[in-house]
């Protein structure tokens, strides 16, 4: 496999989300017509990939049950919007040290391993995303808790992403 048949492997993945995140997920994520009294994404996968964003950098990863049936899939990433957002995303995966030796992800190595080696990576990679996205769920989950008006605000997920980057997320929720 070579770095195209990688990105191409990795999109036709369907990441999965605990079912327990199912009331967060459906109360921000506007799937048609749905109104409400907060500040929406469109589809599950952009909130998926802001929950991913947030566990990111509050460098916070929680696993997924281990029963399939409390865990749910959605859209394979390659029917996910806008492309470039996505790639970034496989990018801070894959060039983040602590995932590249967890994963065992080496590149130069991978082009000579047999591919059910190297998709057992990239497997794995998926799982840390989902880990890291679960956590992500349980930051957006406890503000909500703690402060359902917050999300009232339509800056409210820019807000709540600069806390976690900025280091301040603890002391505001």
């Amino acid at each position: 496999m070579d770095g195209h048949e990688w990105l191409k492997y990795l999109k036709e993945r369907r990441p999965e989300y605990s079912i327990n995140r199912t009331t967060i997920i459906e109360r921000f994520a506007n799937k048609g017509d749905k109104k409400s009294d907060y500040v929406q994404f469109g589809p599950v996968y952009q909130i998926f990939m802001y929950a991913f964003m947030l566990g990111f950098h509050q460098s916070e990863r929680i696993p997924l049950p281990e029963s399939p049936s409390e865990r749910k899939d959605f859209r394979l990433i390659e029917g996910w919007k806008p492309e470039g957002l996505i790639n970034y995303l496989i990018m801070l995966l894959i060039s983040h040290p602590p995932v590249m030796k967890e994963t065992g992800i080496d590149f130069v190595e991978m082009e000579d391993m047999e591919e059910s080696d190297v998709k057992k990576k990239f497997n794995h990679l998926i799982k840390i995303m989902e880990e890291y996205a679960n956590a992500g769920f349980g930051i957006i989950e406890e503000r909500f808790e703690t402060n359902p008006y917050f999300f009232n605000d339509s800056f409210a997920f820019m807000i709540l992403l600069k806390e976690v980057a900025d280091g301040r997320l603890t002391a505001n929720l």
